[in-house]
């Protein structure tokens, strides 16, 4: 089953298409290692383990740890409205792209100084620094993603999720380079000098992707899509709300996935809680989560290129579920490791049907908004998500957030299979 919207460009762009072709090889390649050499330096700065355990040295305050992946969440889906807007009016893509990337690396860099300062400082300066500093470096990460997706989806021409497969292998490969040093640095250096040298490593090597993306090739568009004021803009976002119904039932199953993704950055928090294991067991976790995560890549990849991403989609719901079962029922270390392989596996299934379902359902020129508006529509339940598992373990325990985890997966696991249609299987496009 080949990709609708190829389908459409390719009938309607032939001359375009066979530009893009030949910068297939040379894109392929260097978005591939831009993100892997990305993943390197991101996997050191884990929303799920590294940076709740930084900052569960500063706070026993579960909401505050919760923060992390509610800010993660929200700065990287809330803004991409906002790109969408910026980037519309764009013809190309690349110079945007870049400029974004090198701010990322300020938001890096004020993390790393938040981890020099620790010691110095008392937490009640630390810890609001370093919720800013995570604030700036997630809503950069947000901010990159209408354009950059958009890019891929016209560079990409074909295997776009054999593409994203190989994307989580080789971020695999480096991020497991990446946990083997976490774990290596955590267990070997005291606190606050573990976590100082690891924000610093993460800062170096992000300077990598910059270098990548400044060389690659873009082909510019044949149609871009008529400028709008705000005002304009506003007004189409709520048509295409209004009139595509598949839209709106797709970011519904996605916003009861990130709901049922809660527990995500908890489960960590909480094997070092109840089994009493030291900060290092944070990077076996890290580590495990990458190389499920890398190695459950090419898999769906191969089955959304073949029979559309609406599967492994469908199967997320079913492993967050599980993970809650397990985290319920199963009282051993072990259990965490299980988890964390089933949340590499979610990960990966999520990172590759996204932005692949988007690309299908959105028109090839407006691709930048779609991607843009289901993520910021996604937004508000995944960044509150963790804020409200926090509110649960404080008030309840933590045995009463993975009944929550699991019930949510059943609810997303119900709206995936009945609610959202596979496009492939709609013959006229909504909006």
């Amino acid at each position: 089953m080949a990709a609708r919207d190829l389908n459409i460009i390719e009938k309607k762009f032939p001359e375009y298409m066979q530009k893009v072709k030949k910068n297939y090889k040379r894109n392929f390649l260097l978005l591939a290692f831009d993100t892997a050499f990305f993943t390197f330096s991101t996997s050191l700065l884990s929303q799920d383990t590294v940076l709740p355990g930084f900052l569960s040295q500063l706070t026993d305050n579960p909401v505050l740890i919760g923060l992390i992946p509610a800010i993660f969440n929200l700065g990287f889906f809330l803004p991409q409205i906002i790109a969408s807007f910026i980037t519309q009016n764009m013809p190309r893509r690349k110079g945007y792209i870049l400029f974004i990337a090198i701010a990322e690396r300020v938001g890096i860099l004020m993390i790393a100084a938040t981890a020099q300062a620790t010691g110095m400082l008392s937490p009640a300066v630390t810890v609001p620094f370093f919720l800013i500093s995570f604030t700036i470096y997630s809503g950069t990460f947000g901010l990159i993603m209408p354009a950059y997706s958009d890019y891929i989806s016209k560079a990409i021409y074909k295997n776009r999720g054999i593409y994203y497969g190989v994307n989580q292998a080789l971020g695999g490969i480096i991020g497991f380079a990446a946990s083997l040093v976490t774990t290596r640095i955590l267990d070997l250096n005291g606190f606050p000098f573990n976590y100082r040298l690891l924000f610093w490593i993460s800062f170096a090597a992000s300077f990598v992707s910059p270098i990548l993306i400044a060389n690659l090739k873009e082909v510019q568009f044949p149609v871009q899509p008529q400028k709008k004021t705000v005002r304009e803009f506003l007004r189409h976002i709520l048509g295409i709300i209004k009139v595509n119904r598949n839209l709106r039932l797709y970011v519904f199953a996605r916003q009861l996935i990130g709901l049922a993704a809660m527990g995500f950055s908890f489960y960590a928090v909480y094997s070092l809680k109840t089994y009493g294991l030291s900060a290092s067991i944070l990077g076996v976790y890290t580590m495990i989560i990458i190389i499920s995560q890398s190695l459950s890549g090419i898999l769906w990849g191969y089955i959304g290129d073949k029979f559309g991403y609406k599967i492994p989609m469908v199967i997320s719901t079913i492993l967050i579920l599980i993970q809650g079962l397990i985290a319920l029922f199963v009282n051993h270390p072990v259990s965490i490791m299980i988890i964390s392989a089933t949340i590499g596996f979610v990960y990966s299934a999520m990172y590759i049907c996204h932005a692949n379902i988007i690309f299908e359902i959105a028109p090839p020129e407006e691709t930048s908004l779609f991607i843009g508006l289901s993520n910021s529509l996604i937004a508000p339940i995944i960044g509150t998500a963790p804020i409200l598992a926090g509110a649960i373990i404080e008030g309840l325990g933590y045995p009463q957030l993975f009944i929550a985890v699991a019930v949510s997966a059943v609810f997303a696991f119900v709206v995936s299979v009945f609610g959202f249609k596979e496009p492939r299987d709609i013959e006229t496009r909504s909006a």
